[in-house]
């Protein structure tokens, strides 16, 4: 119990590393966005500010407040799951508009995409089921609420490494790999780092997390099969 008592100082963290790195992305652009991204923005947003507030409130023996909370929670969880799977035709449509004569990331990326954020929201859906059946059992309850904050975060942290590169290196010089890459490097030595922290190794929502580097990785040969792009393509229209 003692170590979850400062767990909210070390959300706050992770709240503003996802916030710096979506911020280029999102808030130079505002009027440009559509409807969608606006919704999923605010909604993953306050959530973040939930996982903030929640183990404060435990910190300060508030308890009844944060039950109440935690409902809310749950509702803005199920909206980051709406808003999320909404958004899924977004690299659906960058690949429909793709120009092998334009510098970019190849096609793949954007079906391999499509897939990795398709399987990122199930796995976050699966952590918010998993915390609201041991909302009596702390450990699991709380580790399972962080395991999600951690599935939902490398799309952000991968925007915030695409302005960075773009940055620092020539546009001849910039390849999708790095991003990819240093944005792994980042969410595996945090996740790691939490990891250890709460003493979570021998976890399955840190299976998950680790698993889901794994997915992130195949993102080019997933994207670069035809059967796939075909079946995407059928399920996001159908959808």
């Amino acid at each position: 119990m003692e170590k979850y008592k400062r767990l909210y100082v070390w959300m706050i963290g992770l709240f503003a590393i996802v916030q710096i790195s979506i911020f280029y992305y999102y808030w130079p652009r505002f009027t440009e966005q559509t409807w969608e991204i606006h919704f999923h923005y605010w909604l993953v947003t306050a959530w973040y500010l939930m996982l903030i507030a929640q183990p404060y409130l435990i910190s300060v023996n508030n308890i009844a407040r944060h039950r109440t909370l935690g409902v809310i929670g749950f509702v803005l969880a199920g909206g980051v799951i709406f808003t999320g799977l909404s958004l899924l035709d977004v690299p659906l449509k960058l690949a429909e508009a793709y120009d092998p004569s334009r510098p970019g990331p190849p096609i793949s990326f954007y079906y391999g995409t499509l897939i990795i954020e398709g399987i990122s929201m199930i796995a976050f859906g699966y952590a918010i089921v998993k915390s609201i059946l041991h909302r009596k059992e702390i450990h699991e309850h709380s580790w399972w609420l962080i395991a999600g904050a951690f599935y939902m975060m490398p799309p952000a942290l991968g925007r915030g490494m695409i302005i960075f590169w773009r940055r620092i290196l020539s546009p001849e010089n910039f390849k999708p790999v790095i991003v990819l890459a240093s944005t792994e490097v980042i969410y595996l030595g945090l996740f790691l780092w939490f990891t250890a922290r709460f003493g979570k190794f021998r976890h399955a929502a840190t299976a998950i997390g680790l698993l889901l580097i794994v997915f992130r990785m195949l993102r080019f040969p997933m994207g670069a099969s035809e059967a796939i792009q075909e079946f995407l393509h059928g399920w996001i229209k159908w959808r």
